[in-house]
Parts: C-alpha cells; structure tokens; sequence
C-alpha cells in the first residue's frame, strides 16, 4: 500500500514532466516561426525549475509553512496561464495541477483552486486563440477536471486505509510486545515460586533439622551427656551430608533424585527417625507398599511424589506431636498415589506455605492433595494420574 501510493505520487510528477515537454513539441511542430517571437521556452524553463524546486522543498520538510506553499503555487498557476496565453497545447497541465493544488491545499480550497484552473484551461483560450477554441476546448478540461479529483480523493481514501493498517499494525506490535512482557514477567514469577518451593522442600528442611539436633547436643552438653551428643552430631553430620546432597541436585537444575520413589521414601522416613531419635522424641513410623511399585514413573510425577513424601513427613514431626505415622505409597494402572497418617493432634484453619506448595506442585502434574485432620490426627492423600506429563512448578 505504502509503495503505491509513492508510485502515485511520482507518476505525478512523471505526468507534470511529460505534459510540459509534449506541450513545447505540439507547439514547436505546429508553428516552428513563432519560437523566436514567443517566450514559450524561457517560460517552460522557469516552470520547470519552479516546479522541481518547490516539489523537493516540499517533501524535506514534515510541514510546509502555509504561506510559502501558497506562493510557490501562485507562481506555478501564472507561469502556467502565461504559456496558456501563448498556446492551446499546455492546456493539459490543467491536470497534474488540479491534482497538486488538491494536495497542498484545504478541501474547500482546494476545490475552489480547481474549478479556478479549469476557468483558465477553458476560457483564456476562448479569448485569446478563437480561432482554435471549441466547446470541447472547454468540455475535455471539464472531464480532466473531474477525473482529477477523483484520483486526489481515491489516493487520500488509500492514504488513509494505508495509515489505518499501519496503526493496526503498531497496536498489534505493541500488544505483543506487552503480551512477551507479560509472559515473561508470569515466567520469572513461576520460576521464582518454583524455586522457593525447592528450597523450602529440599535444603530448608535439612537445616532445620540440623538447627533442632544442634539445640539437642547443647542439652546434652549441659547435663554431661556425651554418648547421647556423640549420637546427635553424628546424626548432625548424616543430616548435612544429605542436605549437601540436595544442594548440588538443586544446582543441577533442580534435578530429580536418581534413585526410585520407594527408595527415596525409605531414606526420608530413616532420616526423620534418625533426627527424632537425636531429639529425644521417638516416632515410629511404617512404610507399606502396594501395587507395582517397582515401576518406573514418569520423572515429574516421582519428583512430586518424593517432595510430598518429605513435607508430609516434615509436617507430622513439626506440628503434629505424633508418636506413629504410617506412609503408603502405591502405584496402580492409571494412578500414583500416597498416604501419610498420623496420630498426632490435628490441626484447623488456613494451610501453611509448605502444604500451600505441595497444592500447587501437585496440581502442576494434574494431581490432587486431599487432607482430613481432627484431634485423633491427620490423613493427608496425594493423588496423581500416571497419564499426566507436565512438568511441576
């Protein structure tokens, strides 16, 4: 669209070229005497120059003043009447003119400038070479007339149809611009949750325990224990061996563990016994097993699986002031699911960020975490479809 009207605007000026010319040879070829005797040439030549100069100021600068514009085309339409005066044959200048007076001038004005133009194409001849003069001579300039702002207004309808997809065109650019922003704003806050969840499940856990433990060996200290601290800084030293562990899987990428659910199950559960049994506050817990859970998961579904088990577990030892657990893992044809049950005091109200995390890392693989707890204790279920394949936040 942009390229023609550009086209439309030259060919404008290609047409004003090549009427000026043909007006010159139809005159010279007609009466080749009158040459000498006319100033037809200096006239063409002033015109042309007056025009090709006016024409480049007009397009270097974004807006011409108003009052210069109307003299360059005050001088334009005299040197062109005066070669009207002289001969018929520059009569059809009348067109590429109408069409530039259209577009540097008002609407209105510009109307008025044409009809005025065509007054001169039609009737300065009359007067001025009767003998040459038909009702044609003023009928053919009519229809140029005419045909002339048909063009002038078909090019401004394109010229706004051309403004008005490119307008489009910005607002698209922008709201896709404003759409990647947003993404990528979603993104870094997803990114952002997903990593203080993996913190809060991995490495926040660790050093808790080890802070708890570390507080059991002072205890000790304090009442001359040293076989029970001895115990207790070993147990100290297996908790920072494994959180050191979770580190360097975190900075993996956040890789999931190597070792099969069940497995990663088992030394949770050996871990948490350990740091109860350092802290003085013994907890039996049971693992049961059903189904096939040998099976390979998919590795966002065992991720998930592993990082429930551990704050369900974080949370009986935490809050529930348990004695017992018993955590059931089972996998089946369409689902993995797992159970932890605890006869601890329960709990009511809002969830913490720790359960509020698993939710959300649990439903990123299409799954669901269900929790009933009252003063005999709390069953928390995770359940999650094998046929799921998203990747957990």
């Amino acid at each position: 669209m942009i390229t023609l009207l550009r086209s439309l605007r030259v060919g404008l000026h290609v047409l004003f070229a090549f009427l000026l010319g043909l007006g010159v040879v139809l005159f010279l070829w007609e009466d080749p005497a009158r040459a000498a005797t006319t100033p037809v040439l200096p006239l063409t030549v002033t015109l042309a120059l007056v025009y090709v100069v006016g024409t480049v100021w007009e397009h270097s600068v974004s807006t011409p003043p108003r009052g210069v514009v109307w003299w360059w085309l005050a001088v334009v339409t005299l040197l062109w009447h005066a070669l009207v005066a002289v001969s018929i044959t520059f009569v059809w200048l009348l067109f590429p003119l109408v069409l530039l007076f259209l577009h540097l001038l008002p609407r209105t004005l510009g109307v008025v400038a044409a009809t005025v133009l065509w007054g001169i194409a039609a009737f300065v001849p009359a007067k001025l070479h009767p003998g040459e003069w038909t009702a044609g001579s003023a009928v053919g300039p009519l229809i140029g007339t005419v045909l002339a702002v048909a063009i002038y207004w078909t090019y401004v309808a394109l010229h706004r149809e051309a403004a008005h997809h490119r307008a489009v065109a910005d607002d698209l650019r922008a709201t896709q611009e404003e759409l990647a922003a947003s993404e990528h704003q979603a993104g870094r806050l997803e990114e952002r949750e997903r990593l203080s969840r993996e913190i809060h499940d991995t490495v926040a856990q660790e050093l808790s325990s080890i802070v708890l433990v570390s507080r059991a060996v002072r205890g000790s200290l304090e009442r001359g224990d040293l076989e029970a601290a001895l115990r207790q800084v070993r147990t100290i030293e297996d908790q920072a061996s494994d959180s050191l562990g979770e580190a360097r899987r975190f900075v993996r990428d956040l890789a999931a563990p190597g070792e099969p659910v069940p497995v990663a199950v088992r030394h949770l559960i050996h871990r948490t016994l350990a740091r109860q049994e350092a802290l003085g506050e013994p907890l039996s817990i049971e693992l049961q097993l059903s189904g096939d859970t040998d099976r390979e998961l998919p590795e966002p579904v065992a991720r998930a699986v592993t990082r429930a088990a551990g704050e369900l577990l974080a949370n009986v030892v935490k809050h529930a002031g348990a004695t017992r657990a018993v955590v059931t893992y089972a996998v089946w044809d369409t689902e993995v699911t797992l159970d932890v049950i605890d006869d601890g005091r329960g709990f009511s109200g809002a969830h913490g960020y720790g359960l509020r995390g698993l939710e959300s890392r649990v439903a990123a693989v299409g799954g669901e975490l269900l929790i009933e707890s009252d003063s005999d204790g709390t069953a928390a279920a995770v359940h999650i479809p094998l046929t799921s394949e998203k990747e957990p936040s």
